[in-house]
């Protein structure tokens, strides 16, 4: 006769215990014994029983369970058993972690990680094949969009199966945040609805709520170049910058800009010149939204390395060479300051919309789910890699199911956001059925970014849509000479040479080679990700 020690863990979050009466067996080597145990578990609790058992089992394989019910099936959510044998023998661990529902008996192996190589009991190999037929009827494989990855069969949330499912406290939190989310963007509808929107610090009115020290500093400095070129590495997308081997292809330099071009080569030479190319946003088509046609921008940001660490904006290119316009315009830190704004601005939306689209929903969302989906479908529980992996996608197939379902789908809150009229909207994006149309080179139809009445603007328009000089490949507004048009902007008119090239200098020094250092955090606490732009090769 033995001795056992068993206890049993259930789950923290709310409704993880169970009125429903639990049975268990142990199962060893040398046999099999039942559990006389009328266990009712408690949400949260550890409870711990000894059992005297007439026959000595051997080492522990598995832990059997099984759930009564006799009205209502009340799901338990088990965390943990493990069990102490008799004598000196190590306490053996059952994990579980998941919801116990129904009348069936559910066996849980013993906790260590093994391959299918390392079982050299037939049981445990058959307990792996029985547990993949079984997950491999749960978690189906379907498509959501053609030229996207597979997806999980699921129409919505309730259709997933339970262990994939929120937790409840999980659930009322995220459902929480966006009703609160909802009602911060309704009462600040409604706090603007008569307040007018003439200047950029008119934005301000809808900056408060809920906020943070970075959120502060972030609102303070968003003009600066040294907190542009600091977002490349620590803000929402981080993935883009690269150092630059050559200059890139897409770069045609308008005359009148060698000393740009000179200093360029001397940035590469050093190994302090870095690139952000959106390349891969060339050619979508934007939406429509109230009738208005809105752009999208495919920019090339040049950048370089301070001695003191600093990445500082070099030139921002709005849209690749095309036939329309062969040398694209380039804007530079020495223009007037609302064009260089301007093109800094569409740089940063250009960031959203490439981070939205390729790094946080393919990259992250899509194809975590297609390794979430082949991992239950494939790896059993003893597996080591399944133990690594299934921490992180706990809650990844209700996420993205919720997003297929509610957000990017057509009707979704994405389109009703929008106010979308035909165009190809958040699914067809996320699709790939995106190369319908052209986009408006940047000539003399220069997009503007802010969605506000033209007589509103706090400059006058065709000078925030072409703010510089032609001797730079830039456009003058309709009916504005390039002179007209510098007066327009606030700056002096340019002095041409013989050549008719701008003679306006370019306020470039050379830097020296230096060591790669850390960009300084000026902007809130130190993170994981402030590190040097030499990390981005």
């Amino acid at each position: 006769m033995g001795r056992y020690r068993i206890r049993v863990a259930t789950g923290a979050w709310l409704f993880s215990g169970s009125h429903n009466r639990v049975q268990l067996w142990l199962v060893g080597t040398r046999g099999e014994a039942e559990l006389q145990l009328r266990l009712r578990p408690a949400r949260g609790q550890e409870e711990e029983f000894d059992r005297d058992i007439p026959k000595d089992l051997g080492p522990l394989q598995f832990v059997k369970l099984c759930k009564h019910h006799s009205l209502v099936d009340d799901a338990w959510f088990c965390d943990l058993i493990t069990v102490q044998g008799p004598g000196t023998c190590e306490e053996a661990a059952f994990p579980c972690y998941r919801w116990v529902q129904g009348q069936g008996v559910l066996s849980l192996p013993e906790g260590t990680a093994r391959l299918p190589g390392d079982n050299a009991l037939d049981v445990f190999q058959n307990h792996r094949e029985k547990e993949l037929k079984e997950r491999q009827k749960l978690y189906c494989w379907d498509t959501w969009k053609e030229g996207l990855p597979l997806t999980i069969a699921a129409g919505c949330q309730d259709d997933l199966p339970p262990n994939m499912r929120f937790h409840e406290d999980k659930r009322l939190d995220f459902e929480w945040a966006l009703k609160a989310g909802a009602l911060e963007m309704v009462l600040k509808r409604v706090y603007t609805l008569l307040s007018p929107w003439n200047r950029l610090e008119d934005f301000d009115q809808i900056f408060w709520g809920q906020k943070s020290a970075l959120a502060e500093k972030v609102h303070q400095c968003w003009r600066d170049d040294e907190l542009f070129g600091y977002q490349f590495l620590n803000g929402a997308n981080p993935m883009l910058l690269r150092r630059s081997a050559s200059l890139p292809s897409r770069l045609v330099l308008p005359p009148g800009l060698e000393a740009l071009g000179a200093q360029l080569e001397r940035e590469l030479q050093n190994g302090s010149l870095f690139e952000a190319d959106f390349i891969l946003l060339d050619g979508i088509p934007a939406n429509v939204i109230r009738g208005e046609k809105q752009y999208v921008a495919a920019p090339l940001v040049l950048l370089k390395m301070e001695p003191d660490g600093k990445l500082l904006p070099v030139a921002i290119q709005i849209q690749p060479p095309s036939p329309r316009s062969p040398t694209p315009p380039l804007f530079l830190p020495s223009d007037p300051p609302l064009a260089w704004l301007l093109a800094k601005t569409w740089v940063r939306n250009s960031d959203f919309q490439l981070h939205q689209l390729q790094y946080h929903l393919l990259n992250t969302h899509l194809v975590a789910e297609v390794i979430a989906v082949a991992t239950m479908r494939h790896l059993p529980g003893l597996h080591p890699v399944f133990k690594l992996l299934i921490p992180h996608i706990r809650y990844t197939l209700e996420i993205n199911t919720r997003a297929r379902s509610q957000l990017i789908s057509e009707g979704g809150i994405f389109d009703k956001g929008r106010h979308c009229e035909r165009g190809p909207g958040a699914a067809g994006l996320v699709s790939g059925n995106h190369r319908g149309g052209a986009v408006p080179g940047p000539g003399p139809r220069f997009p503007r970014l802010l969605p506000v009445p033209e007589a509103t603007l706090p400059f006058p328009y065709h000078v925030c849509l072409h703010m510089h000089c032609s001797a730079r490949g830039h456009q003058p507004g309709p009916g504005l000479s390039s002179n007209d048009h510098h007066v327009a902007s606030g700056s002096p008119p340019a002095r041409h040479g013989a050549s008719g090239a701008s003679q306006r200098k370019v306020f470039l020094k050379s830097q020296g080679q230096g060591g790669i250092k850390p960009i300084p955090n000026r902007f809130g606490k130190p993170r994981k990700r402030d590190h040097g732009p030499e990390y981005a090769t």
